[in-house]
């Protein structure tokens, strides 16, 4: 499977389609494991099979399009660096949202919020997967340091990078931030993130629907929030917005930051 996913990424130069449909090929095309007639498979399951496949499809694609060439030479050094993937991959495994915190406690000291977020950016670039990343986070950072808010909320947390990279960018020590975070299992990690770097006094995470729990994060953030931060579902953006308009949480004043207007983008909003 791998052998065949490498091939037709290696292509991947030449090819006038885009690179993203360029991997949908690759694993599309091995979507059913190999079974041997004779005994059942019992060394891992057909979503584990999946996993392996998409990670070393994209962890192939980054390679490729980082050298941007296509000769054999070339495929030759993206089989090394395949095989220091594949070690990577041996030792973290990401099936489920827990398995990044073996990876962030081995890669940082607790308390230290910046080698936390180090070790988030060393894992999601073996394992892309939607999260803020460092460009957009330095963004908010900068607001975070030029407005000073006391009062924050942020709505679509996943695993707390963002969150870590809000609190730890505190000016005030009374400042606080109330995340709200649909998935349970990304609530629970984030919370765990959170305390291992040392700011689970400034940063709660609440689960549900960010729409319906407007009430809530207002009492505990007390009043109007100084700073919102929205990276949940597009589509919610603006029905948020107006609940949170109505409940008084964002008043004159309030600094309103949202993420992937553009692309894949929230036109309404």
């Amino acid at each position: 499977v791998n052998k065949r996913s490498m091939a037709s990424l290696a292509r991947a130069g030449s090819d006038s389609r885009p690179l993203d449909r360029v991997v949908r090929h690759c694993y599309k095309s091995n979507e059913r494991p190999r079974r041997s007639p004779r005994r059942k498979k019992k060394s891992s399951s057909r979503r584990e099979d999946l996993l392996f496949t998409r990670r070393q499809a994209l962890f192939s694609l980054a390679t490729l399009s980082s050298f941007g060439v296509t000769d054999s030479k070339a495929r030759a050094s993206t089989s090394i660096s395949s095989n220091a993937a594949a070690e990577f991959y041996a030792k973290w495994r990401y099936a489920e949202p827990r398995d990044i915190l073996p990876f962030i406690r081995d890669r940082s000291e607790r308390g230290d919020p910046s080698g936390v977020l180090l070790a988030f950016d060393e894992f999601f670039s073996m394992y892309p997967t939607y999260h803020l990343g460092r460009e957009k986070a330095e963004i908010l950072t900068g607001i975070v340091r030029n407005t000073k808010p006391e009062r924050c909320v942020e709505i679509g947390t996943f695993l707390g990078y963002s969150a870590i990279h809000t609190a730890s960018n505190f000016v005030s020590p009374e400042a606080r931030l109330v995340c709200v975070e649909f998935e349970p299992r990304h609530a629970e990690v984030a919370r765990e993130c959170v305390e291992w770097a040392g700011l689970s006094s400034q940063v709660e995470v609440l689960v549900g629907e960010g729409g319906k729990r407007v009430m809530d994060v207002k009492a505990m953030v007390g009043g109007a929030a100084d700073l919102i931060f929205l990276d949940h579902c597009k589509p919610c953006y603006l029905p948020d917005l107006i609940a949170m308009e109505e409940a008084g949480l964002v008043a004159k004043g309030t600094v309103v930051v949202a993420d992937n207007v553009v692309y894949p983008g929230a036109p309404d909003y």
